[in-house]
This record gives structure tokens, sequence and C-alpha cells, in this order.
């Protein structure tokens, strides 16, 4: 196998529960009375955790601080965790991976804690080294989270470690900075398959589609 050391996104990647966070934050405003502006999916899309909770608060005047504000969405997100599925392909892809030696880590905007959660619950939390999650300063918009997540799982530099993303502005982060890119379509981000088939050096609709060839 050509590459061993293996970054995963998370919603969207490997589970199929973009819808969850894309409804959210529209649930969290209705309960405080507050009415959205319209371009708020786009502001929070690139937004980590910590960053979306402080937007949300000052920009919607939310009575909230941020360790309230974790609480409550901790609370609501788990509940709809609970129906989330892996998508096709992926347990057999990470078992795959594994059998062949590779190092395998999740980066995701999620929380950590959630991320072991919904991974373990769906039984494959183990295949990973460790969960990497865009918070206390990190984002997706720029390549230090990357890089962080290359290191821990002992690559040594960008071209050698695979980011595997469902989001054209992390895999437009990763590629920019060097990594080899495996886009996976889902349907909260098919307005970007253009520009996520040109940054991928693979671009799958499932990851059984994945070419063991090229990696």
């Amino acid at each position: 196998m050509k590459y061993n050391h293996w970054i995963f996104d998370m919603d969207g990647t490997l589970t199929d529960s973009m819808g969850i966070w894309d409804e959210v934050p529209f649930a969290l405003l209705e309960q405080y009375g507050r009415t959205p502006k319209p371009d708020l999916r786009q502001v929070l899309l690139p937004l980590g955790m910590a960053e979306s909770a402080r937007y949300l608060i000052r920009e919607y005047q939310l009575p909230l601080d941020e360790a309230n504000y974790d609480a409550a969405v901790m609370e609501a997100v788990g509940r709809l965790y609970r129906t989330v599925e892996l998508k096709p392909g992926v347990r057999k892809t990470l078992e795959r991976l594994k059998a062949e030696g590779a190092h395998l880590c999740v980066c995701s905007n999620t929380w950590q804690p959630m991320c072991e959660r919904v991974l373990g619950g769906l039984g494959v939390l183990d295949y990973f080294d460790f969960v990497l999650s865009a918070q206390d300063g990190f984002t997706k918009k720029e390549p230090a989270i990357f890089l962080e997540a290359m290191r821990r799982v002992g690559g040594h530099t960008p071209a050698e470690c695979v980011v595997c993303e469902d989001a054209v502005h992390a895999a437009r982060t990763a590629h920019r900075a060097g990594f080899p890119v495996i886009g996976i379509a889902d349907y909260y981000s098919r307005a970007d398959e253009p520009e996520m088939r040109a940054l991928s050096q693979q671009f799958l609709t499932s990851w059984e589609q994945l070419d063991w060839s090229k990696v």
C-alpha cells in the first residue's frame, strides 16, 4: 500500500450524519425565539464547534455562555446521533486498512467526546489511534489541524498522509497543504462536487468504490 497514514473526517465522510449539524443551530435559535439569517448555513459550515458557539451567542444574543451552550447542544445532538449509521463500505475499508498496517485517525469539527461516543457505538472507534477535534484554536480553514493530525498519526510529510473529506473547504485546505485527498460524496455538499472532484485523487460516491491500487 502506498499510503500508511490516514486522516478521516467523521460527519459526512465516515457517518451519514451531516443532517444533524444542519438542523441543530436552527432548533437552538427557535428555542430562544430567534430568527435565523438566510446565510446561517454558509457562515457555520467552515467553523469548529467552539467558533460556532461564539458566533451564535454573539450574533443572536443568546442567553448562554459557552459552557451552557455546549451542554445544551451536546444533549440535543446526542439524541440525534442515536439514529446515525456508517456510510456504505466504511467498516470494510477500515478493516482492510488496519489489516494492511495503516495508522488511522479522526479529525473532525465535532467534539472529541461526541466523536468517540458515536464511533464507539457503531463499533469502529478501535480502528483509530486517536480523535482530534477542530477546537481550541484549530479550524479546517487552516492547515495546522491536518499537520497536527499527521504528526500524531506518525506521518512525516503531507504527501504520505491521506486526508478523507466530504467538505470542500476542508479538502481545499488539505490539498493546498500538500495532502492527497480522497473526497466522499454527501447529500449536504452536493453543490460542491465539481470542485471536490478537482481537489481529490479519488472522488467516491461510496467507500465501496475505493480503488485500492491507487492507495
